[in-house]
C-alpha cells in the first residue's frame, strides 16, 4: 500500500499535469479564435464592397433589400454566418 506522502506527491503531480494541459489547450482556443475573427471581419469587408458595388444607388425600400440578400449570399458562400 502507498504511504500517504506519495499519494499526496501523486496528487500533486496529476493536478500539475492537468493544470498544464488546461492551460495550453485554452492558449491554443484563444489563437484560434483570434484568427478566426481576423478572417471573419475581412470577408465581411469583401461582402460589404461586394453588396455596395452591385447596387451603388440607395433607394429607399428597394436596393437596401438587395444589398442585403447580396451581403447574405456572400458570407454563406464563404461558409460563414451572416
Amino acid at each position: 500500500m502507498l504511504s500517504t506522502r506519495t499519494r499526496s506527491v501523486l496528487r500533486v503531480t496529476a493536478l500539475s499535469v492537468a493544470a498544464f494541459a488546461l492551460h495550453t489547450e485554452t492558449a491554443d482556443a484563444a489563437k484560434r479564435a483570434v484568427y478566426a475573427s481576423a478572417q471573419r471581419d475581412a470577408v465581411m469587408e469583401q461582402c460589404i464592397a461586394k453588396a455596395q458595388a452591385e447596387t451603388p444607388f440607395y433607394i429607399p425600400g428597394q436596393s437596401g433589400y438587395r444589398r442585403a440578400d447580396l451581403y447574405k449570399n456572400c458570407m454563406v458562400q464563404a461558409g460563414m454566418r451572416p
